[in-house]
């Protein structure tokens, strides 16, 4: 099986499952997020967590073409610059994450997540 094929499926059951529970349960991800804010060493945790399945992404699947293998590189690349601003920028990600969990962006990104699942797991 091809990595961008196993790769898309992974990812796909993680969007996915995320996605629902952002919708099902707004009130306790918004509550999860602001506890995540406070704790300097969480946030640090979750850029490690980011910058690792970038990397890993990456090195696996850094493929520039069309279709299935672009999007999960994109994917990959989003996640190691999500890493990357958490662990150097950490003041300027927990400004953007308090204003998202603040916003009622969360039902709306659980739906986005909700999509690229199925889009990752049907392609």
């Amino acid at each position: 099986m091809d990595v961008s094929v196993v790769i898309a499926q992974v990812l796909g059951i993680f969007f996915l499952i995320v996605g629902i529970a952002m919708g099902v349960n707004s009130k306790a991800t918004a509550s999860a997020i602001e506890e995540s804010v406070a704790h300097k060493g969480i946030m640090f945790m979750w850029g490690i967590l980011a910058l690792l399945i970038g990397s890993w992404i990456v090195v696996f699947n850094n493929v520039w073409t069309s279709g299935l293998p672009l999007l999960v590189t994109i994917l990959g690349w989003l996640a190691l610059i999500k890493g990357v601003f958490i662990l150097l920028a950490p003041a300027a990600a927990v400004s953007l994450y308090r204003k998202f969990g603040k916003s009622g962006m969360i039902v709306f990104c659980g739906v986005v997540s909700f999509v690229l699942g199925l889009v990752l797991l049907y392609w």
